[in-house]
């Protein structure tokens, strides 16, 4: 995946450097992007802390969830969610700059019973992991901890983006071209928890921040329907992760992750639409 992905990057790099980039004529205009992910995460340490317990695990291992596909679950309005989405609404303010803002629907899970190092303590009455540990092993089963953002890891973004055109065939009824952007976003996700099978709340909060850049290879048929693919990665950082009902207990981690998208959507002039 790793050379895939390299590959990606430095091909659409050198077709940028060695084409001579048009203006893209889009300036004024809007767009509106719909699209699937899917998502790799780095290892990280997890720290959960509450009134009898404080203990941190160290280089968890975690991936997404993809849903298996059918056409009900990717594309009927009450279930559209379900998947791992992107939602991308952005405006040209010059030629080959666009604003945009939206949200990427990410799943983060755990995997049941790896095997990691915990330091810390645990003071829980009567729990059979109560104790004091230094940089011990421990399985991380269903009885003691199931951790995951499945509803998701959701990573709301404002970002710039520079668009360059390299081809436009057939009267401007077919472009190909690139972009880049970078941006920052919000964590807001809802976090599942069992810790000593007790359930937390599962609900949206403000868990932390993020930040990524991406390069995208963009086409525009019959100048308003767009087909996009982003390869995108970036940072994350959560202190402030509501793992139970009680507002003061929480968990904290930051990783690293990449994303591959595939977008659909169209170009549009607002002013020409509405006249």
């Amino acid at each position: 995946m790793k050379k895939t992905v390299a590959l990606l990057f430095f091909s659409l790099s050198t077709i940028v450097a060695i084409s001579q980039t048009k203006s893209t004529d889009m300036k004024g205009k809007f767009y509106a992007h719909w699209g699937w992910n899917e998502d790799w995460y780095t290892k990280s340490d997890i720290r959960l802390h509450g009134s009898d317990y404080d203990f941190t695990l160290y280089d968890v291992k975690a991936n997404d969830r993809q849903t298996p596909f059918s056409w009900a679950s990717y594309f009927l309005i009450n279930q559209i969610s379900i998947p791992q989405t992107n939602l991308d609404l952005g405006y040209y303010f010059k030629e080959n700059y666009s604003i945009s803002a939206g949200f990427d629907h990410m799943k983060y899970v755990m995997p049941q019973d790896q095997t990691v190092a915990i330091t810390g303590n645990i003071s829980r009455a009567g729990s059979e992991y109560s104790g004091i540990y230094n940089n011990d092993s421990i399985q991380l089963t269903r009885e003691f901890l199931r951790y995951e953002h499945t509803n998701g890891l959701n990573y709301v973004f404002l970002e710039i983006n520079r668009h360059d055109q390299w081809l436009n065939l057939f009267n401007s009824n077919l472009k190909i071209g690139t972009s880049m952007g970078i941006s920052p976003a919000l964590l807001r996700p809802r976090t599942d928890v069992w810790f000593l099978r007790t359930h937390g709340p599962n609900v949206f909060h403000n868990a932390g921040y993020g930040i990524n850049a991406k390069l995208g290879l963009n086409v525009i048929l019959w100048k308003h329907f767009n087909l996009t693919t982003e390869i995108k990665g970036g940072y994350i950082n959560m202190p402030n992760i509501r793992a139970t009902a009680d507002k003061e207990d929480l968990a904290q981690q930051h990783f690293g992750f990449l994303q591959a998208n595939f977008l659909i959507g169209g170009t549009f002039d607002l002013i020409k639409l509405f006249k």
